[in-house]
């Protein structure tokens, strides 16, 4: 973070500055008592399992300079303090940090930047593009899952001059933060991947999801560019944002950037980029033609920025896929097991099961699935509906795990369907199936059910097989 003057964040936040100097030079923000530094400004921020104004004391002790609150009885608590830093109260110190972060970033107004939603392919997307950009300057991305309203404008808070590029990604669970975290950012290129079933619990249907993440079109930049999936049904309607570019992708050749001559590859997948009258072959180091619709959102992103081919095809080719999104080990014995439990929804599911049908011909496809979370009061049918679909497919066993993974099992008549309530019924279950080079497992559910934890316990138990 570049330096700051304690008066730019009074003003930017519209803080009241109770007591301190306000000339003071600062240079970073935390909301994090344990990992505050010496100097830092602490933001006390109130979330759902924890409110940062219980450990203001431990920030000054640990030496924050100066500290942004919201709730009256504090003044009162700092004066037992023994080196009470400068106070700054707001009214809400979530939209204090938001306002704080959009005034930094409007610092930086050379730095090209893209903002990216959608309802899968997020982070794919934002690291493909990432190492596109990384090609030609020092490009900065938010880490992990730094989406939303906080993590977002502490990743905005590590810009610096010396950064070319910019990717910021934004999620959602709740109505009006597209609008928020796009606002702060304000990107010259506003992508959205697609729309599917995500946050249901929220938005109740995919409608609902699109109209919550097409706002960020309205924040792109005036002159900036739109990049739209023309394969997605709601955001083929996307014709028209006044005073911005629009370019589009598909894995077809109804589109201005689109993809051919795609082969499936157990380490990797082999395409055809086209862009009016130019091509050029690369490949990705990941599964499923769903991620080459993800390389194709970066790159579309990549020519509004007049990047080659060429300098495309570099940075797609060098770009490392992130941790549990198709994640593949092989073990001693030639078993493959395939590790995407970052997060599952009703489409992203069906395209891991579909992507690892079409690679995997012929092979023992085992799916180890547990429940997909956030889908509201119409959970029980889209796993019932899941169900469904896993039936037509030719699976050599299915390991459910999870409260209403059970609606999945109500749907499936196949033999081999083995259902746990929890994690341990599924390792016992797991670990009776006969396993040699021909078998397949793809661990598949949302994050919160931690079956990363199912993922790391089985191969260790194969391994040991093999010993």
């Amino acid at each position: 973070m570049e330096d700051f003057y304690l008066k730019e964040l009074i003003r930017a936040i519209n803080g009241n500055f109770i007591t301190g100097d306000p000339n003071l030079l600062k240079q970073n923000i935390s909301i994090d008592s344990r990992t505050i530094k010496k100097g830092d400004v602490y933001f006390a921020i109130q979330g759902s399992h924890y409110d940062g104004h219980d450990f203001i004391k431990e920030a000054i002790d640990k030496g924050a300079s100066a500290v942004v609150y919201s709730k009256n009885d504090i003044i009162t608590r700092t004066k037992s303090f023994s080196k009470p830093p400068s106070m700054i109260k707001t009214n809400d110190t979530l939209v204090s940090l938001g306002k704080l972060a959009k005034a930094y970033k409007s610092k930086f107004q050379d730095i090209k930047t893209v903002g990216i939603t959608g309802s899968n392919g997020k982070t794919t997307t934002k690291e493909i593009l990432t190492s596109i950009f990384s090609k030609r300057g020092k490009t900065l991305s938010n880490k992990g899952n730094f989406n939303n309203r906080i993590g977002l404008p502490l990743s905005i808070f590590n810009l610096t001059l010396d950064i070319d590029y910019a990717v910021f990604e934004m999620g959602t669970s709740l109505h009006g933060e597209i609008k928020i975290l796009s606002d702060i950012v304000k990107p010259d290129i506003g992508v959205i991947t697609n729309i599917g079933f995500s946050h249901l619990k929220t938005f109740m249907s995919p409608k609902s999801v699109f109209e919550e993440k097409q706002v960020l079109f309205d924040n792109v930049k005036k002159c900036g560019f739109i990049v739209i999936n023309k394969d997605d049904k709601f955001l083929r309607t996307v014709s028209e944002v006044a005073n911005r570019q629009i370019i589009t992708f598909a894995l077809d050749t109804n589109a201005d950037v689109y993809a051919k001559n795609i082969v499936l590859c157990s380490d990797k997948t082999n395409f055809e980029i086209f862009y009016k009258k130019k091509s050029v072959k690369s490949s990705i180091l990941t599964k499923g033609i769903f991620n080459v619709a993800n390389a194709l959102a970066a790159i579309s992103c990549a020519i509004s920025f007049d990047f080659s081919l060429e300098e495309i095809k570099e940075g797609i080719e060098t770009f490392v896929p992130p941790k549990m999104r198709m994640e593949t080990i092989v073990t001693k014995n030639g078993a493959v097991l395939i590790n995407d439990t970052y997060n599952a929804n009703p489409s992203s599911t069906r395209q891991a099961i579909q992507a690892v049908l079409q690679l995997y011909t012929g092979k023992k496809i085992n799916l180890i699935l547990g429940d997909m979370l956030e889908l509201g009061d119409k959970s029980a049918k889209y796993h019932f509906e899941l169900g469904k679909f896993v039936n037509n497919q030719d699976i050599h066993s299915i390991n459910l795990f999870g409260e209403m993974s059970f609606n999945t099992k109500k749907a499936i008549d196949c033999k081999n369907i083995f259902y746990s309530k929890d994690s341990d019924g599924l390792l016992k279950n797991l670990e009776k199936i006969s396993v040699d080079k021909d078998s397949v497992f793809l661990f598949k559910a949302s994050r919160g059910m931690k079956l990363e934890e199912i993922f790391t316990k089985f191969y260790n138990i194969l391994e040991k097989k093999r010993q």
